[in-house]
């Protein structure tokens, strides 16, 4: 029977035979492990005690490895911990709660057995234990436990937290914890802090513990969306706080929508940060109704940075009237403007893409290509907007900076950006008063002929997954 064209998946299946469905999962499980596992757990349905043993045993398996990840197997042993622990959330915590958080607490317990075996640079498995904190929280709160129980609990396994990825368990602790049992811990953590204090030395920094204690009535803080929780801690042992203490407040007011509490703390400078107390103060100026006092403040920082975003922000409180000579003004700018890639892409969102692709083809040399945060956005859209030459220059810049710092992890993204300017220059479009397509590869070839690794991606004989997957692709 054909699927009709509104039909999802699920509503497709609920009309097919039982039986050419069981038909489809034997066939499939004959070529796919993962499959077979999971119709093996369904068998043991109505045995949690079994299904529960059968995730031990995977769990010990990997604590008992000695088997080092590097950076990339990092994130796919990451991904497995994630999917068990997606397993047992769906399979075993419904039917056994307190086996299911007795494994969610066995894999942070091993957490160092998952840090000091990998190189966890992009935090995979951090997150991985991050998730087991809530799903710790969520179990807790399904088993028939004392409430008064959970606090103390919660607290020795935090506290045993060697590398920072247990912070979820306080931040949200709102997934266990009422707001009078989080009040009582926030009591509870505050005694200790004042008892810590009075048996630091005078005129000495406080200990670690004060910070300990503070950090964790922040976390508290965030779980109760109250702020006034890690101010009070911060200042018990910081009086004065200092320009960091300073925003971390203000954007805990604006994060719980008390902006007229962030204000407090706005009103001295705050020298190297300065530029975010000015974002900060206009955000809050914005939260309660003072466009007269938050315009001029997004309009010197537009003037400044040549942003876009600040440019929107000054823009969508101005009166109708006052828009089109905000425009026209911010068009004079970018045409003068030091920073070629900001005056390009401000061009370019003021919708005058030939006056962007010339503001670039008169200092290309201007284009730093080590900033590709920005470069490659810029050019997709120089690309969207069919601006070839514009384009160009950003993927010369580009693959010049790559090569030029002998990047290496970057080669992939090199060649491909590489093989786009071939792409442009095979279109015939004329470069001028760029050098051409021949005289640029040229140069590249003299300069870097003897990057092996970068020539092999060019060549297609060599691939990277990570780098196919990473925010430099075209």
């Amino acid at each position: 029977m054909a699927k009709s064209p509104n039909e999802d998946l699920e509503t497709f299946l609920r009309r097919q035979d039982a039986g050419d469905l069981v038909a489809v999962l034997l066939e499939l499980a004959k070529d796919h492990e993962a499959i077979q596992a999971r119709l093996a757990r369904m068998q043991l349905a109505d045995r949690p005690d079994k299904l529960a043993a059968g995730f031990k045993k995977t769990l010990s398996g990997w604590r008992r490895s000695t088997k080092f990840y590097g950076y990339r197997e990092a994130g796919e042993f990451g991904r497995m911990l994630d999917g068990w622990l997606d397993q047992v959330a769906r399979e075993l915590l419904p039917k056994d709660p307190p086996a299911a958080l007795s494994l969610f607490e066995a894999l942070i317990e091993a957490d160092a057995a998952w840090f000091d075996r990998a190189d966890d640079s992009d935090g995979v498995i951090g997150d991985a234990v991050r998730a087991a904190c809530r799903h710790w929280l969520q179990a807790a709160a399904r088993c028939e436990t004392p409430a008064g129980v959970w606090p103390e609990r919660l607290l020795k396994l935090y506290r045993a937290d060697q590398y920072g990825a247990r912070d979820e368990l306080l931040r949200r602790a709102d997934l266990l914890l009422d707001e009078p049992a989080q009040r009582g811990l926030v009591a509870r953590l505050e005694s200790q802090l004042s008892q810590a204090l009075e048996a630091s030395p005078g005129g000495k920094s406080p200990p670690m513990e004060v910070f300990r204690i503070s950090g964790a009535l922040s976390l508290l803080a965030e779980s109760l969306r109250d702020p006034d929780v890690k101010v009070r801690a911060s200042l018990r042992y910081s009086p004065n706080p200092n320009p960091v203490q300073r925003q971390d407040f203000v954007r805990s007011y604006l994060d719980a929508d008390r902006p007229a509490d962030a204000l407090a703390w706005l009103q001295e400078s705050w020298g190297h940060l300065e530029d975010s107390r000015q974002d900060l103060l206009a955000d809050a100026l914005e939260r309660l109704g003072r466009f007269e006092e938050s315009s001029p403040i997004r309009q010197r920082m537009f003037e400044r940075t040549l942003s876009d975003f600040y440019f929107q922000r000054w823009l969508e409180h101005l009166p109708e009237p006052a828009r089109a000579e905000a425009v026209a003004h911010a068009r004079k700018l970018a045409l003068a403007h030091d920073d070629v890639t900001a005056a390009a892409t401000l061009l370019l969102q003021l919708g005058d893409a030939n006056a962007a692709e010339t503001r670039m083809l008169a200092e290309p040399g201007r284009i730093d290509g080590n900033d590709y945060g920005r470069l490659v956005p810029l050019a997709k859209a120089l690309r969207a907007d069919e601006c070839p030459r514009g384009e160009t220059v950003v993927y010369r810049a580009l693959l010049k900076g790559i090569l030029d710092r002998a990047y290496a992890r970057a080669y992939g993204h090199a060649a491909r950006y590489w093989a786009r300017l071939g792409e442009i220059a095979g279109s015939g479009v004329g470069l001028l008063p760029l050098p051409s397509h021949e005289d640029f590869e040229a140069e590249i070839r003299a300069r870097h002929g003897r990057k092996s690794a970068f020539w092999a991606y060019v060549n297609g004989t060599r691939r990277d997954r990570h780098d196919e997957q990473d925010d430099l692709t075209l």
